[in-house]
């Protein structure tokens, strides 16, 4: 069977399929608390923690009952819930989580729906959830049935005026990443044009970035510098069932094909957030975003090399100290320990080597100044043991003098 078409199947280590395992998580709850399990699904379920930065992060929203979940579920072979046919109701709540199918690197978001009835006027959540989303994915799929183009709120043109006002400030520390705004039109019913859809909704766009109050010294920033627009359409799922897979594949190649032309994750989009630090950094984010507080996304990144270095220097001194503490021991029971230079070296040497091997991903500035303390730290243990040791040949020699003299 084609993996194209059948996202829903992974392979296990014989090379036969399997059906894919119900991995989601719901990252942020409706009542707006950050999960406490993400490390542990980065780390056991989804086995990305070790990924690096070779993994990518992609995240959906648009209004309600738009059938993002499905569009997901079909794009990386997720498992989210998808609304029934014969109820039009909200069935994402909060932000759900899960890895693409077949091995696919991706992150995937499913942001519940905007304009639902169950908020009503409470849309705050909303528009946060939305900015959480542009805060840490590289894409971010604007899902939206074709005759909602033109429609100031059902093309959410209002939320993303909103997402873009806030997103100048997000790289207000340093030079802003792009994100990538896919637009994906669905039920492509009419006669117009994919390339007239676009321009409809490209003028949309710049209308609304002319509008936005800008941040000093972004005044004259362009929206090319923050953000890529691409656009898709996908033919009626229920009128025209063929056509619809047929685009589907495509639109998915453009995930999972790094060799297309039409391949989405770029380089310029990355938030270069190691993925083992990828849970403390998106429930810090997280957090300035729910508490309205000033969210730089250059000092969150400072910040989490902060948090993650010192945990990575903590990790590397415990096997230094366990080679240590033997040889510690014998030198405070005043004995010399032969070969104490070459044991030193060797246990110091591991555990830069350890904290390099993980620390040098992170922010450069702060790898550098934690480097430094951890070498502080290591050579003030080890000079405190070859002190004594000193102090020992010290007085064996001075022991053994005073022998040869009584002689």
């Amino acid at each position: 069977m084609d993996s194209q078409r059948a996202p829903d199947l992974l392979r296990n280590g014989s090379g036969e399929h399997r059906a894919a395992e119900f991995t989601r998580l719901q990252l942020i709850d409706d009542e707006q608390q950050f999960s406490g399990k993400l490390s542990e699904y980065m780390q056991n379920k989804w086995r990305l923690a070790k990924a690096g930065f070779d993994y990518d992060v992609v995240a959906v929203f648009g209004s309600q009952s738009t059938g993002k979940s499905t569009l997901l579920n079909r794009l990386f072979g997720t498992r989210f819930d998808v609304m029934s046919e014969a109820q039009r109701q909200q069935t994402t709540r909060g932000i759900w989580a899960d890895r693409g199918t077949g091995g696919m690197p991706v992150l995937i978001m499913d942001v519940e729906g905007t304009d639902g009835r169950e908020r009503g006027e409470h849309q705050d959540f909303e528009r946060k959830s939305a900015l959480f989303s542009l805060a840490v994915a590289e894409v971010v799929i604007v899902n939206m049935w074709e005759n909602m183009v033109g429609l100031y709120n059902g093309a959410n043109m209002g939320l993303l005026k909103t997402v873009m006002e806030v997103n100048l400030q997000l790289f207000s520390g340093g030079e802003p990443k792009k994100t990538l705004l896919y637009f994906v039109i669905r039920d492509h019913v009419s006669a117009a044009p994919l390339e007239s859809l676009a321009t409809t909704l490209t003028t949309d766009l710049a209308r609304i970035w002319d509008s936005l109050s800008k941040p000093p010294g972004t005044e004259s920033a362009s929206m090319d510098s923050y953000f890529d627009v691409k656009f898709a359409s996908l033919p009626h799922k229920l009128l025209q069932p063929a056509d619809f897979e047929r685009e589907a594949v495509g639109l998915r190649r453009q995930f999972t094909d790094v060799g297309s032309p039409e391949y989405v994750f770029k380089a310029d989009y990355k938030r270069r957030v190691p993925a083992d630090g990828f849970p403390h950094y998106a429930s810090s984010v997280w957090e300035k975003v729910v508490s309205n507080k000033d969210l730089d996304l250059p000092t969150q990144q400072e910040l989490l090399a902060q948090f993650r270095c010192d945990e990575i220097a903590a990790a590397a001194l415990e096997p230094f100290r366990e080679l240590l503490a033997p040889v510690r021991l014998r030198v405070q029971e005043g004995k010399v320990v032969e070969d104490l230079g070459a044991i030193a070296q060797s246990a110091r040497t591991q555990a830069l080597d350890a904290f390099v091997a993980q620390a040098a991903r992170y922010h450069s500035g702060v790898y550098t100044k934690k480097r430094a303390g951890l070498m502080a730290t290591l050579d003030a243990e080890l000079h405190a043991v070859l002190l004594n040791q000193v102090k020992n040949a010290s007085a064996q020699a001075a022991e053994a003098f005073s022998r040869e003299a009584a002689r």
